[in-house]
């Protein structure tokens, strides 16, 4: 009878193989800083890449832990409370393992069309202007530093929405920030004055190349099969359209 008991469920094993693993919890913390982390609506540009990744590893049963960037560091290096984080820079010392780059930061220069402002380089941005997020004069490089350091019309803000109201309204002449929190801005319904803002009504002006972030794990194992995730998503055009259906149309 035991015999018969063990071959029943052998061949159960066989047919249904996710009988023979049960899923493992995998706490991942994330940002909370929209349009890439929406806590309140529970999706975001980079949720949205995370969750597609761990699509394709379903042995895994991931709960998504919101927390700020500082605390992100802080719980991965700690090793007691998440098992991955997000959205992780090179540059942070991290006690862990990171991913290849995954998560994209476009900084670029935005100007009205109407205007037909001519900005190729960072140079060409002296004399306008300028409303950029906070931090920027540290982030962009020497040159832009420099520039922002000469010009009386520049300011910062730590409310991306503050600088795409500003050049939207007419207030200043050029937005300066990450071109995803700019759609997001638009796709909430800035306005001046009756006339709603469309994609069509600005140029983007590209000055800064893309920066890079990363996932940070505590398993080296987990990272590389992660990896290799990340690297068929992209070839397979997967990730390109997260981000294209972020932008408006």
């Amino acid at each position: 009878m035991f015999k018969m008991i063990l071959q029943m469920f052998i061949v159960l094993l066989l047919v249904f193989p996710s009988l023979s693993l049960a899923k493992q919890e995998l706490r991942v913390g994330v940002g909370n800083f929209p349009p890439f982390f929406i806590e309140a609506e529970n999706k975001g540009l980079f949720l949205d890449i995370t969750r597609e990744i761990f699509k394709q590893l379903p042995e895994y049963e991931v709960k998504f832990i919101f927390m700020s960037n500082h605390r992100l560091l802080h719980e991965i290096n700690s090793g007691k409370f998440i098992d991955v984080a997000c959205n992780i820079f090179s540059a942070a010392k991290v006690n862990g393992y990171l991913s290849e780059a995954l998560f994209r930061y476009t900084d670029v220069a935005v100007s009205k069309k109407v205007h037909g402002f001519e900005v190729e380089n960072i140079d060409d941005l002296q004399g306008f202007s300028i409303a950029a997020y906070q931090g920027a004069t540290d982030l962009l490089g020497e040159q832009y530093k420099q520039m922002a350091l000469a010009n009386v019309n520049y300011s910062e803000h730590s409310q991306p929405k503050d600088t795409t109201y500003l050049m939207a309204a007419g207030q200043k002449d050029i937005r300066v920030g990450d071109i995803n929190i700019f759609w997001h801005d638009l796709n909430n319904k800035y306005y001046h004055g009756d006339m709603k803002i469309n994609k069509s009504d600005f140029n983007i002006h590209r000055l800064w190349p893309d920066v890079y972030s990363h996932m940070a794990f505590r398993d080296a194992d987990l990272r590389d099969a992660v990896n290799r995730v990340i690297k068929r998503l992209k070839q397979d055009g997967t990730i390109e359209k997260i981000y294209e259906k972020y932008q408006i149309h």
